[in-house]
């Protein structure tokens, strides 16, 4: 079966991992390329299932390739070592990481490539004593630890979306918002955020809601408020969040008053976040 990657000639270091996270971890195998002569080699799972970094590319400024792993999971290491360097004759030397592994039942480690390269194999990155890796940060999200979680990762957290229709009542009875369609990102724990908004280009401090609208019509909603900013009007696009601080839970108020006077708490405390 003929591989659906390319052959790349004049790339003499790759770089091969998963990279879902393109974190701290990451990043340090990444300085041990250049952008002259080395590539990313991004070993695709399969599927559309949600993850920490759709766009890898928006992370680095070296090239990044996909390889899906089913063309190379049934092989042994002198197979894969024939297979890069079919697809990548000039190559010199590999990057991985300290726990990285490959081929069939994935039985061969850094040591089995040396066969065919000069191997640099970097050792593990920790962070707040936490090993740093792609199911770590998502259980952070997942506690809504955002700190540990943007540690991790050496970033803000970010997702992004497209403008959607809403109840319509943020306007009216709360405070307008914009409620995005979210596919493709993994999402922090529901509750209120202090977060950054990007739309149209320019980043605003903002507060932001994910989870089911338990105090009005039960439904799932990603909603961001923008701080002292006018609304009015249609807007449509891209709108991405970043994930600043977890301000509380998802919480259900059964008199209207007492979900406006929370609202505007979270405002005033995001406002205290994002100083």
């Amino acid at each position: 079966m003929k591989s659906s990657l390319s052959i790349y000639p004049n790339i003499k270091t790759i770089c091969i991992g998963k990279f879902d996270g393109m974190h701290l971890a990451h990043q340090k195998l990444f300085s041990f390329l250049n952008q002259v002569d080395s590539a990313i080699l991004a070993i695709v799972y399969g599927g559309n299932e949600p993850c920490l970094t759709p766009d890898k590319q928006k992370y680095t400024h070296i090239p990044i390739y996909k390889l899906p792993l089913n063309e190379v999971k049934h092989q042994d290491n002198l197979e894969f070592i024939e297979f890069l360097k079919v697809h990548f004759p000039q190559l010199q030397k590999i990057v991985v990481g300290y726990d990285f592994c490959f081929g069939k039942d994935r039985r061969y480690n850094p040591l089995d490539l040396k066969e065919g390269f000069r191997v640099q194999c970097v050792e593990e990155v920790k962070v707040r004593g936490v090993s740093v890796h792609t199911r770590e940060i998502i259980l952070a999200l997942q506690r809504g630890e955002i700190g540990l979680a943007n540690a991790m990762l050496g970033r803000e957290y970010q997702i992004e979306g497209s403008v959607i229709s809403g109840q319509g009542r943020g306007k009216k009875e709360f405070v307008p918002t914009l409620n995005l369609d979210v596919s493709c990102f993994i999402l922090p724990k529901s509750g209120v955020y202090a977060t950054k908004t990007m739309l149209n280009g320019v980043l605003y401090k903002s507060v932001s809601f994910i989870g089911h609208r338990v105090s009005t019509d039960g439904k799932f909603a990603i909603e961001t408020h923008l701080l002292d900013v006018d609304l009015s009007g249609e807007i449509l696009g891209q709108v991405g969040i970043a994930f600043v601080e977890f301000l509380r839970e998802n919480q259900s108020f059964s008199v209207l008053q007492d979900l406006q006077r929370q609202i505007l708490c979270d405002i005033e405390h995001a406002r205290e976040v994002l100083k």
